[in-house]
């Protein structure tokens, strides 16, 4: 184990097996040490000088051994799964998620990661109306069709409709989960998750095995939908609920953020609440509508989108055109993600069409 590369697969489960030891702490560890052997002699010299606090697990060799057997157990327990095990460290680590300002150290895989950048999230409410299943099908769809993999977080209502529309258009499809990929969450979708690997997708997740889908890891999920893709598509959504987590995330990552706009009686729904909002308000409107929204999401509202939607507005699907070329756009930028492309030149590069969303008997037009 003493040389074992602290930045390796194992050196970084074993860092996180420690007590005491988080993300953040195993992070400078790994960075700050070649190998596990530099931490334990670090450790056992008292001076550990990246920490502040120095955990005690440090300069305890039962604790190291006690950590490299789990490090082990977990290696195994995702070979048994057919589960890869990327770290941060790894080429093969998706470039859009590590570019995030707190991107997983360890990522569980099972399938195929699509390569590249060109990744959208459509995420949404779990109970869609009429109108958020019809936008959420057509917009996946239009996607998907133009080789975009389609990301989203398998729950019911709109992320299963993404999903399975990604499918059906034999598109690649990746479905983040709040929990170990020991199991599926929710139950009702593992037949959809065992379809996603089949197809060539990817189950994701940051969770170790056994971990359940707890709320505080719902959250952190949705950041991993928004960070793996260049833009985000909130096809429904009321003012308070897990989308607007993803929002947030979206905003704060510098990604693109769309929002299909419903009329008439469907622009009088709750559940389109938050999409109207997002497409239609400044930020310091925003602001005043959301549920202590965190002091850094205020600011970003406050001044990046001062006097502009949050959202990019999707009027009528002869906006299709301008959302693909905006996308291409951001596709081919060299940075993506540290919010300069996504939310400033991008910004201006397509003026989408005036018009609404509407669901009539011919559909949506």
């Amino acid at each position: 184990m003493s040389n074992t590369a602290t930045r390796s697969r194992e050196g970084v489960l074993t860092l996180l097996a420690l007590d005491g030891v988080g993300v953040k702490t195993a992070r400078t560890l790994a960075e700050a040490y070649h190998t596990i052997e530099d931490v334990q002699e670090a450790a056992s010299r008292g001076s550990v000088p990246q920490l502040k606090r120095v955990p005690l697990s440090l300069a305890n060799k039962a604790s190291w051994q006690t950590a490299k057997s789990e490090a082990d157990g977990i290696v195994d327990r995702a070979s048994d799964l057919g589960v890869c095990i990327h770290t941060v460290y790894d080429d093969d680590f998706p470039l859009l998620l590590r570019n995030i300002p707190d991107p997983p150290l360890v990522l569980y895989v099972k399938g195929r990661l699509p390569s590249g950048k060109k990744n959208v999230a459509c995420i949404g409410t779990r109970e869609p109306t009429e109108f958020g299943q019809c936008v959420t099908q057509r917009l996946t769809r239009l996607l998907a069709d133009h080789g975009w993999s389609i990301v989203s977080g398998l729950a019911v209502g709109v992320d299963t409709l993404a999903h399975r529309e990604a499918l059906a258009a034999k598109g690649h499809t990746v479905a983040i989960l709040a929990n170990g990929l020991d199991k599926v969450y929710p139950r009702e979708n593992a037949k959809l998750a065992d379809e996603i690997v089949a197809a060539g997708g990817a189950l994701v997740s940051e969770q170790g095995f056994g971990v359940p889908a707890a709320a505080s890891n719902l959250v952190q999920r949705d950041r991993l939908q928004c960070g793996m893709s260049l833009a985000t598509f909130v096809m429904q959504t009321d003012l308070v609920g897990g989308s607007m987590h993803t929002v947030r995330f979206t905003l704060l990552q510098g990604r693109l953020l769309y929002a299909p706009v419903p009329t008439g009686v469907h622009a009088a729904e709750e559940k389109s609440r938050g999409i109207i909002a997002l497409a239609s308000d400044t930020g310091p409107e925003l602001v005043g509508k959301l549920k202590n929204p965190p002091t850094e999401y205020q600011d970003l509202l406050r001044t990046r989108f001062r006097s502009s939607p949050v959202a990019r507005p999707i009027r009528s699907r002869g906006d299709y055109s301008s959302v693909l070329a905006e996308l291409d756009v951001a596709l081919t930028a060299e940075e993506p993600g540290d919010g300069s492309e996504a939310n400033g030149a991008v910004h201006d590069a397509a003026h989408l069409a005036a018009g609404g969303w509407a669901v009539g008997q011919t559909g949506l037009f």
